[in-house]
């Protein structure tokens, strides 16, 4: 600054002195000459003091950033929509129980479940078959069932943490059986299966020692085509008998895992047939597993399902070879694709011979708000 003072005053005498050489200056010419030159010198020193107050005020004031008008009145919005979306995704585990029984649905949320599950198995050993002539002789034999069948279900929860479902079969089934010596006979058969009505509810709640505990009651009624009354060896998908079912499955939770186990209970009502009065036996059943959450959006299913049922019996004699035990490997995947869609898989490996060999299931349960 002090330096600009001289410069600018050597300047002003240099642009005066010009035009006295031209022609001689009065004294009140030069006074005035000199005053505005003071008035000029004092305008530059005002911008200069302003120019360098801004400069320090830039150096120290901290940046302010803006956000448009429009962005800031998005941004609520987002972070409501964010937080739904979030509370949806940690719900993927919850809503993988709830496809196992373990947990209902709140009051009056309702689900949708298509599915589609196949199954297939083999048996191979001897039998008794009719040669040509009709005399029976014993001969390698193979049976192959394979079964696709499609099911509507439709969940819905109640008060007081209770749960009422449907389910509607449809079912798509074949049956070959192939001889040592070449000859087959296939049959197959579809239509409506047996339509199951439950309801469920919450028992206790998980707390310190004691894990959350579900009871389910349940009816499956007839409504699929009798076998009994069908033509000789078709295959039906009905079972020809009322069944009352019973569950119980407890949860325990071990972050980032859920550890469950299903004890059920079935029970048919005796029907009388063509060939007398049928009673189905008894089945209990004993699954064993634990959820594993991979993911807020993910989660994996490893178990072990076992059913045990009893002889059956035909006007109250017991028929031997009627008693089966099945055991099976389960290995489930649930993925949320949408907060209100979630897909379900699961796989199953038969481990005894009266079980299936393998099992694929796929569902779609769809969630109403």
């Amino acid at each position: 600054m002090k330096r600009l003072v001289p410069s600018l005053a050597v300047l002003a005498a240099a642009l005066v002195a010009g035009p006295l050489q031209a022609q001689p200056l009065t004294r009140e010419d030069l006074v005035q000459a000199l005053a505005q030159r003071d008035r000029q010198i004092a305008d530059l020193e005002r911008r200069l003091a302003d120019l360098e107050r801004q400069r320090l005020a830039a150096a120290t004031a901290p940046p302010i950033t803006t956000l448009p008008a429009t962005t800031a009145e998005a941004a609520a919005p987002a972070a409501a929509a964010g937080a739904t979306d979030e509370e949806a995704e940690l719900a993927a585990l919850s809503r993988a129980l709830v496809q196992r029984g373990g947990l209902v649905l709140a009051p009056w949320r309702a689900e949708f479940i298509p599915s589609f599950a196949y199954s297939n198995r083999e048996v191979q050993g001897l039998a008794l078959a009719p040669t040509p002539e009709g005399i029976p002789t014993v001969a390698d034999q193979r049976l192959r069932n394979d079964q696709l069948r499609a099911t509507a279900a439709l969940r819905l929860g109640l008060p007081w943490a209770s749960q009422v479902e449907v389910r509607v079969p449809y079912a798509w089934l074949r049956q070959s059986r192939t001889l040592g010596d070449g000859t087959q006979a296939v049959n197959t058969g579809s239509g409506l299966g047996d339509v199951e009505l439950a309801l469920s509810h919450q028992l206790f709640r998980e707390r310190g020692w004691r894990p959350d505990l579900t009871a389910a009651l349940s009816w499956r009624f007839p409504t699929g085509r009798d076998p009994f009354r069908a033509r000789l060896a078709a295959v039906t998908p009905g079972s020809g008998f009322d069944e009352f079912g019973a569950r119980l499955t407890a949860l325990k939770s071990s972050d980032p895992m859920v550890f469950f186990a299903t004890l059920s209970y079935g029970h048919d009502l005796a029907a009388k047939e063509p060939a007398g009065t049928i009673q189905p036996g008894d089945s209990i059943g004993l699954d064993l597993g634990a959820v594993l959450a991979v993911s807020p959006t993910t989660s994996m299913t490893f178990g072990l399902a076992q059913q045990f049922s009893g002889r059956s019996q035909v006007d109250h004699i017991g028929v031997p070879g009627t008693d089966t035990a099945a055991a099976s490997l389960q290995l489930g995947f649930d993925r949320v694709l949408t907060p209100k869609l979630l897909l379900d898989l699961t796989l199953g490996a038969g481990l005894t011979r009266d079980a299936p060999d393998y099992t694929v299931q796929l569902s779609l349960p769809y969630r109403f708000r």
